[in-house]
């Protein structure tokens, strides 16, 4: 079966399908923070509104569960889960599956206590949601320059194989959050990369980044490396689904990307978007 290619979601990539000038199966949203609004509304009026439009020109496929609380790693996960809404959510969407971070643990409980905590919180997810064709959880980034406190235990390769391979659940296995999290622990990238559980990829998440002295910056154009990763990747695992996670809505190591922001159209962002895809499509057109 032929892996789906999918992109962020932005008005320029609508532009981009309905103009023809790129192949694409799903739109993956939210792509930004500011698009989290349309969740807002208790009656979900604006996502209705939203996915009707949307979905007629692809499918829309859920990123997270929407604006209620869906920390995976949390002790209150399951009494603030709000079953209704998410099931709304995703029978509203185009694709069938949901997907989640694996992160945001809680660095006061120890290491025993945390695994079974998550397992115990997956293992409940998927018994309210087994008609799903996909459940599916994401290695957090582990940006070694970030301000906004730990990871600890969540980007530890190890440790996510252990909670995948334990409740049997889809891998999301992101690129460039596998790269910062092999510097935040000082460990060669490739060797990272494949100590995660790559056999239970599901989708795969690639995007850019811009690495200075001070920080790395992601969700920027693909660079080599990343295109080199995925290539490989596609020789040791079989996903269903690729998708595109690139755009920025701020510049903040000042290095003269494309900025995407919800009143207007970045013509410079859509050329990025179409050289992308159409080299994504060529490496799945000469996969296996």
């Amino acid at each position: 079966m032929m892996i789906k290619l999918g992109c962020n979601y932005y008005p320029e990539v609508v532009e981009l399908v309905e103009e023809g000038k790129i192949d694409i199966d799903y739109f993956k949203y939210p792509g930004l923070g500011y698009q989290m609004d349309v969740f807002k509304k208790e009656d979900l009026s604006d996502y209705k509104q939203f996915v009707s439009q949307t979905n007629r020109v692809r499918p829309v496929m859920i990123h997270g569960l929407g604006l209620k609380p869906h920390n995976i790693c949390s002790k209150t996960f399951i009494q603030d889960l709000d079953i209704d809404y998410v099931k709304q959510i995703i029978k509203l969407s185009g694709v069938n599956g949901i997907s989640l971070h694996l992160a945001g643990v809680d660095s006061l409980l120890s290491r025993k206590q945390s695994k079974e905590i998550i397992i115990n919180n997956i293992k409940y997810l998927k018994e309210q949601f087994h008609n799903l064709d996909f459940i599916s959880f994401e290695n957090a980034d582990g940006n070694p320059y970030s301000k906004n406190g730990e990871l600890g235990i969540c980007i530890e390769s190890n440790f996510i194989s252990e909670i995948i391979y334990e409740t049997g659940s889809d891998f999301l296995l992101d690129i460039s959050h596998a790269y910062c999290s092999s510097k935040k622990l000082k460990v060669n990238f490739e060797t990272y990369l494949y100590e995660l559980p790559i056999d239970k990829v599901y989708e795969i998440h690639i995007n850019g980044w811009i690495e200075t002295k001070s920080d790395i910056m992601s969700h920027t154009k693909i660079n080599e490396l990343g295109y080199r990763a995925l290539k490989k990747l596609l020789k040791e695992c079989n996903p269903k689904m690729i998708t595109l996670e690139y755009g920025r809505n701020n510049d903040r190591i000042n290095t003269g990307i494309p900025i995407i922001s919800p009143n207007n159209i970045c013509n410079e962002a859509k050329e990025e978007i179409i050289s992308q895809i159409t080299r994504l499509r060529e490496i799945l057109n000469n996969y296996r």
